[in-house]
């Protein structure tokens, strides 16, 4: 087995390694911008405007004639019984928690700095990629 793969060695030796040009990078790269699409996608929604007004219409409708559905004279919400509401009762885990005055100055200066890193980050950004 080892005979057959004996020449190989001196095949691949004989052959060398390719090795591209010098402009190759630069090369491709100009080939790329030649066949980079230069018009941006248009955007269209799933859902298009007149399918959303219609929708919104029969919402409308819907909820202009359910008080009108019934047949007596009492209102559909007098029928539901809200007593529930009070038998629950949640406590608050939070009511006895209270901040620090520097904890509330080590995150209001906090916001303030991100708020100004983002300013400038957006500045720089929109410096780089403008045309």
């Amino acid at each position: 087995m080892e005979e057959q793969y004996k020449d190989i060695k001196g095949l691949v030796k004989e052959a060398g390694l390719e090795t591209p040009s010098v402009n190759f990078l630069k090369n491709v790269m100009d080939q790329v911008e030649l066949s980079a699409i230069e018009v941006s996608p248009v955007y269209k929604p799933l859902i298009s405007k007149k399918v959303w007004f219609v929708v919104g219409v029969a919402v409308a409708v819907l909820l202009c004639t359910i008080p009108f559905l019934s047949e007596s004279k009492e209102s559909i919400l007098s029928t539901i019984d809200f007593s529930f509401f009070n038998k629950i009762s949640f406590k608050n885990p939070f009511s006895e928690f209270t901040f620090h005055k520097t904890t509330i100055y080590g995150i209001l200066f906090l916001a303030l700095l991100f708020l100004i890193q983002i300013t400038i980050l957006k500045r720089r950004i929109d410096r780089r990629f403008s045309l």
